[in-house]
């Protein structure tokens, strides 16, 4: 049975495709077959995705009123895991990626704004009843701000170990369609505790195949 991940925060510039793109990587390193789906207009995902020469993960077209059954599509071809990423907004596009998930990522950034802006997507999760788990971005690892962040959120729900840090090689690999972990160790280290963290929370290992295209 294919997992949903959606990566959602009503507030923009969390870092979602990020998350999504290096949440992929970390997937089709362990040998799942991995299909991604962009629903935010500005189609970060995409575009790192376009710039890939590897096979896995795949892409698929989708609009929120094609999405259920895209996702019957890709059950019916195997895939292990998807991943959608939504935009920081209330829209349909964001609305209907929650409502197919299994779990709901909510990355954010340790700053007052964002922390305070928190609430309303938790809101929106807990309105269609869904699982979900916090990622901090963007932080200066082991700093105070980091440190108070994760005391606040951990308040509301379950936080990832390790953090998606303000790091030169994140940027990078998102305009390179590549992982921050090709070239960083310290990058590597974290998105090997953070995906273990998810994969517990939802995912069964399964065996890789492969195939590069949009579906």
């Amino acid at each position: 049975m294919t997992k949903i991940i959606t990566i959602a925060n009503r507030k923009g510039g969390a870092g979602k495709s990020t998350c999504a793109a290096h949440f992929a990587l970390e997937a089709t390193n362990r040998g799942l077959k991995v299909i991604l789906m962009d629903l935010d207009p500005q189609k970060t995902l995409e575009q790192w995705w376009e710039k890939r020469e590897e096979e896995n993960p795949y892409f698929a077209d989708v609009s929120a009123t094609s999405l259920e059954d895209k996702i019957e599509m890709i059950r019916q071809k195997g895939f292990d895991l998807c991943i959608i990423d939504t935009p920081g907004d209330t829209s349909v596009n964001s609305t209907y990626g929650i409502k197919v998930a299994d779990l709901i990522i909510i990355p954010s950034k340790p700053t007052s704004p964002d922390l305070r802006s928190i609430g309303r997507t938790i809101g929106m999760v807990k309105e269609y009843n869904k699982p979900f788990i916090f990622v901090i971005t963007q932080a200066i690892p082991r700093s105070n701000i980091a440190l108070e962040a994760a005391s606040v959120l951990s308040e509301f729900g379950s936080l990832a170990p390790s953090t998606i840090s303000n790091r030169v090689s994140y940027a990078n690999a998102m305009s390179n369609g590549t992982s921050a972990r090709a070239t960083d160790k310290n990058a590597a280290e974290e998105l090997d505790q953070i995906w273990k963290f998810i994969a517990n929370k939802v995912l069964d290992n399964k065996d890789n195949t492969s195939g590069k295209e949009k579906l």
